[in-house]
């Protein structure tokens, strides 16, 4: 590294407590960038049931200097006021970006950038693309990092309806103005990068969750009658982890009954278990919940099974397990250069899962591809390799700019 700027973070909303995959994914980049040896300074909105003493403590502990802004209360009448504006930028009729036109919140980042002075300023998801363009009007190099594909997961995670084919229409207005203005711009995974370059982006990297850093362990796999399969999801409010499941319990499962009874037990992970979803439960498919300490129950597992039916970005439940030593059949892994048949098992049918299934009832192939999967996991998502693209990034739009 051969300077040791200032970095302004900009993010939706603050990270705390960090339990799931997207607090998680900003929460340890922030202290990755610390450990860099960037001053930071974060600007965030908080939602009412967060508790502000609780964060402020805690960013005060980890010594990350914080400012919060409380998301507004009356978005109709943000967009009144924003007329005009929306007028001129059609993109803005996305509520998501709307929000950050905010004269209040525009007013609280010029503030901070006038006495912080940032060498960089760091956006966290493309809707923020309207503070964007303020802070390139400063003049001061800006890299935007992606969540995911915005109008293509709107769509996606509501099934395709009408309203959310509508909503998703001026979120490819703002991808390709954060696409085309940002110095920088990081996809979450190399399929969105690419998706990027093709609306425009002309300096692009891949920045995974950061918080996979946080997710190695060693497991060793041995025999056993019943293997034990995971299905992870964070909550059952997503739609991509609805349709998962339901591929699951639906497909999945009742040829694994008719085929191979008895030799396989199913956990589910997740917040918010639908009770419609309840008369798939048995014996041999039980609902677990949220689970507070995820790496020791991960260890009691024997396979993971996450399949990718719908959603967009990186989820987590499919890469956490090749961290941690599971081997893994899922749907798909958004360019990461995983090997089907060595570091992942990748299927698209029912009967595909099943037959994968039935290949790692064998301990020694379980064994083999999680090693060979937690040691291609390594070299993409360890903190080493996180903060080295990180790093090459900042370095790289600050040369452009001397």
């Amino acid at each position: 590294m051969t300077s040791l700027p200032r970095i302004l973070i900009l993010t939706p909303w603050v990270p705390y407590p960090p339990t799931g995959a997207d607090q998680q994914d900003r929460f340890f980049g922030f202290k990755q960038m610390q450990k860099l040896g960037y001053q930071i300074h974060v600007i965030a909105k908080i939602h009412d049931f967060q508790n502000r003493k609780e964060i402020e403590s805690a960013f005060q502990k980890e010594g990350i200097p914080l400012e919060l802004m409380e998301h507004p209360k009356h978005p109709t009448s943000l967009f009144l006021k924003n007329v005009p504006r929306v007028l001129m930028s059609p993109a803005l009729i996305d509520g998501a970006a709307l929000e950050y036109a905010d004269p209040a919140y525009e007013a609280l980042v010029k503030r901070i950038i006038e006495t912080f002075k940032p060498n960089v300023v760091w956006i966290e998801y493309t809707p923020l693309w309207p503070i964007m363009r303020i802070v390139n009007s400063m003049e001061i190099p800006c890299i935007m990092k992606s969540s995911l594909n915005e109008p293509a997961n709107c769509r996606d995670e509501n099934g395709w309806s009408v309203s959310s084919v509508m909503k998703s229409l001026p979120k490819y207005w703002g991808e390709k103005i954060a696409a085309k203005e940002s110095d920088f711009l990081f996809g979450i995974t190399p399929v969105e990068e690419q998706w990027y370059r093709s609306w425009g982006a002309k300096h692009t990297g891949t920045l995974p969750l950061r918080g996979l850093s946080q997710c190695f362990d060693k497991k060793t796999h041995t025999d056993k009658e019943i293997l034990d399969v995971v299905f992870l999801s964070s909550n059952y409010n997503m739609g991509h982890n609805r349709d998962a499941y339901l591929f699951l319990v639906e497909k999945v499962i009742p040829l694994v009954r008719k085929n191979a009874p008895g030799k396989f037990r199913f956990h589910l992970t997740g917040k918010k278990f639908p009770e419609r979803f309840q008369k798939y439960l048995a014996d041999d498919v039980r609902a677990v919940g949220f689970v507070d300490d995820l790496g020791t129950f991960l260890s009691t597992m024997d396979i993971a099974l996450c399949p990718w039916i719908s959603g967009h970005g990186m989820q987590q439940k499919v890469f956490e397990p090749l961290c941690r030593s599971l081997p893994l059949i899922t749907n798909k892994v958004a360019g990461y250069p995983f090997e089907n048949g060595t570091e992942v098992l990748l299927g698209t049918s029912p009967e595909e899962f099943f037959a994968h299934l039935m290949t790692l009832r064998d301990a020694s192939t379980r064994q083999r591809m999680a090693d060979a999967a937690s040691q291609k996991a390594w070299s993409l998502f360890s903190e080493e390799a996180v903060m080295q693209t990180v790093d090459r990034a900042v370095q790289q739009v600050l040369a452009r700019k001397a």
